[in-house]
């Protein structure tokens, strides 16, 4: 058959970053932009870092604070560990920071549900060396943290001792994304009874709102 008569291929189902970017949401309509990630990445209390060692993945959840005049993400950690050995063998990373809103049930299965928002980033991470740009890191977390506790008055300046005894590193952010779904209640199945009230108050469930079972 010519080539001007071939039928154009058509494109495999699935999932490849070689035709979507890391950082596009297959939900386009749940997708925030660089202002809203910006203040929840801010905002969010605990990140999760994904690294590797070889093909073993591994997450670390971690405190860190995000720089924007860097557009970078800092953290800190121990002089040995696995997420030292990990970062220096790959410098590739990846985050995540989430919250979770309240359980939406539904009188069909398919269709349980819950709130969240979350932000995504991906790049590369550096040990920070400097002296300088440690106490920076170090200042951010305990900034973001524990303000409004004032440098001089409810603690001392960093030190050398400080600095020697853990790490500091600096996770260059490629690209990101954020997302949303926050609707107020999931589909329903119109062909079977409705909920009754009792599931949809906010108490109705003891995980709403990341909460942990008592």
């Amino acid at each position: 058959m010519p080539d001007t008569m071939k039928k154009p291929r058509k494109k495999a189902k699935g999932y490849d970053l070689d035709d979507r970017a890391e950082n596009k949401s297959r939900r386009r309509n749940l997708a925030q932009d660089d202002l809203w990630i910006k203040d929840f990445i801010k905002r969010a209390p605990m990140g999760y870092f994904g690294t590797k060692w070889e093909d073993q993945p591994f997450v670390h959840p971690m405190t860190y604070w995000y720089d924007e005049d860097k557009h970078c993400l800092y953290m800190h950690g121990a002089m040995i560990g696995r997420r030292d050995a990990n970062t220096k063998r790959h410098k590739e990373i990846c985050f995540c920071a989430s919250e979770m809103g309240q359980l939406l049930p539904s009188n069909r299965a398919l269709n349980f549900s819950v709130q969240f928002r979350s932000v995504m980033a991906y790049g590369t991470v550096v040990e920070v060396t400097t002296e300088e740009e440690q106490k920076h890191a170090f200042y951010g977390l305990i900034e973001k943290y524990f303000n409004p506790m004032e440098l001089n008055k409810d603690f001392s300046p960093i030190i050398e001792e400080d600095i020697v005894r853990t790490r500091a590193y600096r996770i260059d952010i490629k690209s990101w994304s954020g997302k949303v779904n926050w609707k107020e209640a999931t589909d329903q199945n119109p062909d079977f009874p409705p909920l009754d009230q009792k599931w949809l108050q906010q108490d109705s469930f003891p995980n709403s709102y990341g909460k942990m079972k008592p």
